[in-house]
């Protein structure tokens, strides 16, 4: 085939059989693997290397830039999640029974309370430090 017609076969192809070759065509636009959508582009449309590259160019400019802006802002979006969760729990202790970082310190006038309301029973709370929001242990 010659450009046109490849393009045109590629761009407008409502074949059952092409689906799947279509999508992995998309694909390695999407993750700029240039190898193997130029193979694809070859079994598909078995056209010259010259063709393949320029619909490959086509291809690119079309769908190859939007596919990666939204994965490269998923990406960011993970990544800042992920960095808001460290800093987050940053200066909290694990848990040594679930390893947790999400902990919160006993204050004292948590333990003041829990003497007065449990007496002599609230005193393994007032010998501990940490509590888990995970598990709900004291450490």
């Amino acid at each position: 085939m010659d450009y046109s017609e490849a393009k045109n076969y590629i761009y407008n192809s409502d074949n059952e059989v092409l689906k799947k070759p279509l999508y992995d065509l998309l694909m390695a636009v999407t993750d700029e693997k240039i190898e193997d959508g130029l193979i694809i582009i070859k079994k598909i449309t078995d056209c010259n290397d010259e063709t393949a590259n320029l619909l490959w160019t086509d291809l690119q400019n079309d769908f190859g830039d939007e596919q990666r802006e939204s994965k490269r802002k998923a990406r960011e979006s993970y990544e800042r999640e992920k960095a808001l969760e460290e800093y987050k729990y940053r200066n909290n202790a694990e848990c040594p029974y679930c390893h947790s970082k999400n902990t919160k310190k006993i204050s004292g006038f948590s333990k003041a309370g829990s003497v007065a309301l449990f007496g002599v029973f609230a005193m393994g709370k007032v010998g501990k430090q940490w509590h888990c929001n995970q598990c709900k242990s004291d450490f």
